[in-house]
């Protein structure tokens, strides 16, 4: 049956009474998160929905995310999955741009906030007609006056549903890019899209690395969905929820929960690392397994810091939305030999990968190129911008537009996004390659590199540089170190130092965000 959804029936029919998730303490087994999806089911197609129903989701990292996001893939709705760090502006756009039907959206994490944005752009968007507030109690009533909870969606409701069966390119979940370059486009992920790469990620490491799973990175991001949630539940594994990042907590429930698994972007293990005094080493050996990173350069010298400390070695990988997740992965012991910060290692099975360079194809070592993707994967497109999904997977490939190139031992390295690449006189500049050398730097917590304007060379390399807590460094004496540690002619000719740089959803720096500010500066 062509629907992700099956993974929960599968593990719930196989392992009834086995935990699936646990969640502040509490514990729910594979059946009991199917009977909420079930009821979630029920509900919504007792308010009207149905097949093809588009239904908007908007939830932190709870229970009610597995019920609301099961829930509809199961009645065969399209799961609109939406950021929990929107503005109101943002939200409302997602919504129209969807044409969302109705709305399901968190409480908050700690206030109301968010829940108030969100329900106010449904008011304003046409074609919502509904919305219901998810608490974290699954079943309590509604923190918010005048709305339903998910509770009352399930109430009375039965607790089997049919699952639906989904045509193989129709639309399971639309998932909006972060916009750290610009404007947000909706990315629409078929079911085979996620059955097949939740399978390629499951074949990429053995149970017993992965059979409790620790998740704090969001489950509206691809990372969270993919190589957290729909794999455990295809595995009959048991997924360990955190809202949000607190390093105590994280650092706790390792050791109580016995994890084995955990991924994230390379800076929340940098924040892991800073927060580890005090933290039993010994009994976070004993359960963890299995490191997984992507989405930034790892930093020099982390992921040997953290095996050093805690057993295990932080395994980089690429991926995107428009790929349903994982292209490329570092793991096994032979490919963390000859790292760099921007080596991501080795295609997996199933995918293909092609630089382009100047119009010619090519995976040979050390050609520089443009990161083409061919594979199960590949969305069907961006919604409503037909021109643009053209351009993206024209010739059967989809078009990264980042810049990459392999080494002798096959791995991938990523250098950059095309449209960042910084144009100074006749070198080419790509901002990974700087911002990784400046990471390695120990007084620096994070960098990025934009180009700017300049009237003789075309662009200048502009630096924003975050010093870590207790250091004190000149900008001349980094420009200095940079020059010697980089080949000629790549050092940035300007440095800015800041107490913190814009960020996205997922991690990332915003980069259109700074772009924006040096443009006011200039002014």
């Amino acid at each position: 049956m062509l629907n992700v959804a099956s993974f929960l029936d599968a593990s719930a029919a196989r392992h009834p009474e086995r935990r699936a998730l646990v969640f502040e303490g509490r514990s729910y087994s594979f059946a009991e998160v199917l009977a909420m999806a079930n009821r979630v089911a029920n509900g919504l197609a007792a308010a009207g929905y149905g097949p093809g129903s588009r239904i908007a989701l908007a939830c932190g990292n709870r229970p009610g995310f597995l019920a609301a996001y099961y829930g509809i893939l199961k009645l065969g709705g399209l799961a609109v999955v939406l950021s929990t760090t929107l503005r109101e502006r943002d939200i409302r756009f997602q919504l129209e741009d969807s044409q969302a039907e109705a709305l399901l959206t968190y409480d908050g994490r700690g206030d109301t906030a968010y829940a108030e944005r969100a329900l106010a752009a449904a008011e304003a968007a046409a074609a919502c007609r509904r919305a219901w507030v998810i608490p974290a109690e699954l079943t309590a009533a509604s923190t918010l006056a005048g709305y339903p909870s998910l509770g009352d969606l399930m109430s009375g409701q039965p607790d089997q549903a049919r699952t639906h069966g989904y045509a193989a390119n129709d639309t399971a979940v639309l998932l909006y890019t972060s916009g750290s370059t610009g404007r947000p486009k909706g990315v629409e992920l078929t079911q085979a899209n996620l059955l097949a790469l939740t399978r390629i990620n499951q074949g990429l490491a053995p149970r017993e690395q992965t059979r409790v799973r620790l998740i704090s990175t969001p489950l509206f991001h691809i990372m969270g969905q993919v190589c957290g949630l729909n794999i455990s539940m295809l595995s009959g594994e048991t997924l360990v929820l955190v809202d949000g990042f607190d390093p105590a907590r994280i650092w706790r429930l390792m050791v109580e929960e016995a994890v084995t698994y955990f991924v994230h972007m390379p800076i929340y293990y940098q924040y892991l690392m800073e927060s580890a005094d005090g933290i039993d080493s010994a009994a976070v050996r004993r359960s963890l397994r299995l490191c997984a990173t992507g989405g930034a350069p790892l930093p020099v010298g982390l992921s040997d810091a953290f095996a050093a400390r805690f057993g295990t070695a932080i395994v980089p990988g690429y991926g995107l939305t428009e790929t349903s997740s994982i292209v490329a992965w570092g793991g096994g012991r032979t490919d963390r030999c000859g790292l760099t910060p921007t080596t991501v290692g080795r295609v997996v099975p199933g995918v293909e990968v092609m630089l382009d360079n100047a119009g010619r194809l090519s995976a040979a070592p050390g050609v520089q190129g443009e990161i083409l993707v061919r594979g199960p994967g590949v969305m069907k497109g961006y919604l409503n911008l037909p021109e643009v999904s053209a351009r993206a997977l024209s010739g059967g490939w989809f078009r990264s537009g980042d810049i990459g190139r392999f080494d002798a031992a096959g791995r991938l390295d990523i250098l950059g996004r095309a449209d960042d690449k910084i144009l100074r006189g006749e070198e080419h500049i790509y901002p990974a390659e700087v911002e990784a050398v400046l990471k390695a730097h120990p007084a620096v917590a994070e960098a990025a590199v934009i180009g700017i304007p300049d009237a003789y060379l075309g662009q200048e390399a502009k630096t924003f540089v975050v010093l870590r807590d207790g250091c004190r460094l000149a900008g001349d004496d980094l420009l200095g170190w940079l020059a010697r540690e980089l080949p000629d002619g790549k050092c940035p000719g300007l440095l800015e130092f800041h107490a913190a740089l814009p960020m996205t959803a997922t991690g990332k720096v915003a980069r259109h965000e700074l772009l924006n500010l040096n443009a006011r500066l200039a002014r």
